[in-house]
């Protein structure tokens, strides 16, 4: 029977193939006690084996330079300046000298307090480091005893690679040619390993705690790195639809390059901003800034769960500024704090919420902590100077919330003026469609507002009175639902009525499915995770706005999801594989 685990999407791509489990610690560490006499003599092994790994990582990071990215080879150069740290090498010595263990030990035990440390850290990414750690131990322990690792192979046949985590001295050991995926029960999405999986274009899914333990080496199982999702012992249905995903992606790639700098249009000329989604600075790394409108949704949030504190106006100045750099003059919508629910602050205490999704959070929680608003959006405004940026507003329910954050950005932009501080004078105010009761009201909220952006993860889920996460009742969330489909179409009117922008910036933005409706309710702007874009610009591309609009009309008019998605299935998804095939495309 088909078993559906769900992790963190750590690299792009589908992968299908049998896992493969792999032991990447060793299995025997020596322990003895060292005599009084020997204790110079056991400590002098230390260097030997460091000699040992650094002339290793040297030679990984030539064998990998071809294949990596500049910025991600550097990884081990992270990893050589822990080798050699002195402070590092002093403490494993010491272990040794004042416990008389030997130095396999020794290293054990002082990785371990080390990783105590990085384990207790507030910021996500200096807690993954440890893993880097955890690498070199192993490494160094590995020179000590003389043991060589083993290949990651399958004897020639294609595998997913299962362990308890992904080092990046794996890395070097992966039989390249037949590996198509990787799962692991630790990691994060920002974990060297991650990275690694990424630059290497090997489709991964990270942090399913039981997958060596509900997983067996042999069974067949799908790796889905973009929905962070590995299916165990799939369904004849769900190898048919992953199959028919893989040969999909296929002739996407091959159409990428065609499309690649075309405009984003329909076939008869109606231009559809597409923006990509970002979480952080990092995530515009990799970004083709050349081939989107902009950044239509960056998350601050995560800036600020990163930290031990609140950052400074000054801190956040130099990340917002790089995001504004990073966009070479693009339009970056920065959406304000949004914690609270899902994501708390590990150093602001929140109170106790029986139901903290619909408790205190995104502008509801700044405007009661107005210092933490007025910094932010301060910050922004003098970011705002290297080029176009908008803010955002998240959880808005009242007209009035809006008219204070306008009072508080048009207080600091007087005030910024009166010091001379360059800002950007046309910077937006919008305001995010999440509650359901702001659509009725929006017609008095846009007069205040320069811009709309619907946030249809939230929005779908109040909508529906569905948990996305509660697995009971998540096969009930489906954005294809009439209903959300008339509220979709109500906010865009009220928006276009207006004169306002309206873009959708949740997951159905990313879903090519619904791009030729969305085109028909009204919308000209979609934002999205990276991944998603190259799609979504193909379907844009292969419907006129007389069809978009007819397909939404047909859809706004249809009484159940399982009629929407039928039109979906005849009407969308054969004009999809025609494209794909032939590659013809006439764009007036």
């Amino acid at each position: 029977m088909a078993r559906k685990l769900k992790g963190i999407a750590a690299a792009r791509g589908v992968a299908i193939a049998p896992i493969v489990h792999f032991h990447t610690t060793l299995d025997h560490i020596p322990t003895w006690k060292v005599a009084d006499g020997a204790v110079d003599a056991e400590k002098a092994r230390l260097q030997g084996a460091v000699d040992t790994v650094a002339r290793n990582l040297v030679q990984l990071q030539h064998e990998l330079a071809g294949s990596l990215g500049k910025h991600d080879v550097r990884i081990y150069d992270a990893q050589l300046a822990i080798l050699h740290d002195q402070t590092f090498q002093r403490d494993v010595g010491n272990e040794v000298e004042q416990h008389r263990v030997n130095l396999e030990v020794a290293l054990q035990r002082v990785i371990a307090r080390y990783e105590g440390v990085f384990a207790a850290m507030e910021n996500p990414a200096m807690r993954e480091r440890a893993a880097d750690l955890r690498d070199i131990g192993r490494q160094l322990v590995g020179a000590l005893v003389a043991t060589e690792r083993q290949k990651y192979t399958a004897n020639g046949s294609d595998y997913l690679f299962a362990a308890d985590e992904f080092l990046p001295s794996d890395a070097g050991l992966l039989d390249r040619a037949h590996i198509r995926g990787i799962v692991t029960a630790h990691g994060g999405k920002y974990s060297h390993g991650a990275i690694l999986a990424r630059s290497l274009g090997i489709p991964a899914v990270v942090g399913i705690d039981q997958i060596m333990l509900e997983s067996s080496t042999g069974a067949q199982a799908i790796v889905d790195g973009d929905a962070g999702i590995v299916i165990l012992d799939p369904s004849a249905e769900d190898l048919a639809d992953y199959e028919q995903r893989l040969r999909e992606q296929r002739a996407v790639d091959r159409r990428i390059a065609e499309v690649r700098f075309q405009p984003s249009v329909t076939p008869d000329g109606v231009a559809v901003g597409l923006f990509a989604n970002a979480e952080g600075v990092r995530d515009l790394d990799g970004l083709e800034v050349d081939v989107i409108a902009g950044i239509g949704l960056f998350r601050t949030e995560f800036a600020f769960m990163e930290r031990r504190q609140f950052p400074s106006e000054n801190e956040q100045v130099v990340m917002y500024r790089r995001a504004m750099e990073g966009a070479k003059g693009k339009p970056v919508t920065f959406r304000t704090l949004d914690v609270g629910g899902d994501k708390p602050l590990g150093y602001f205490r929140m109170p106790e919420e029986r139901n903290p999704v619909l408790g205190w959070r995104g502008i509801r929680l700044c405007l009661d902590w107005p210092d933490i608003l007025y910094t932010q959006m301060r910050a922004i405004l003098r970011a705002s100077a290297l080029g176009h940026a908008r803010i955002l507003l998240p959880m808005v329910t009242t007209r009035s919330e809006v008219v204070r954050c306008r009072e508080v950005l048009d207080q600091l932009k007087a005030d910024l003026k009166a010091t001379g501080v360059p800002f950007d004078p046309e910077i937006e105010l919008g305001v995010m469609v999440e509650v359901p009761v702001l659509v009725p009201v929006l017609p008095d909220v846009l007069p205040i507002a320069d811009f709309v952006s619907v946030g249809t993860n939230d929005l779908v889920q109040y909508l529906l009175a569905i948990d996305r996460d509660n697995q009971r009742v998540a096969k009930m969330y489906d954005p294809f639902h009439p209903g959300v489909l008339r509220v979709l179409q109500q906010i865009a009117v009220a928006a276009n009525t207006a004169g306002k922008s309206a873009s959708i910036c949740g997951e159905i933005a990313g879903d090519h499915w619904f791009t030729p409706i969305l085109v028909g309710l009204g919308y000209r702007e979609l934002s999205m995770a990276p991944v998603f874009l190259p799609r979504v610009k193909l379907m844009l591309r292969s419907f006129t706005l007389a069809e978009c609009e007819g397909l939404a009309a047909r859809a706004l008019a249809m009484s159940s999801t399982g009629a929407v998605r039928r039109l979906v299935q005849e009407e969308i998804q054969p004009r999809w594989s025609q494209k794909l095939v032939t590659g013809v495309e006439e764009v007036r």
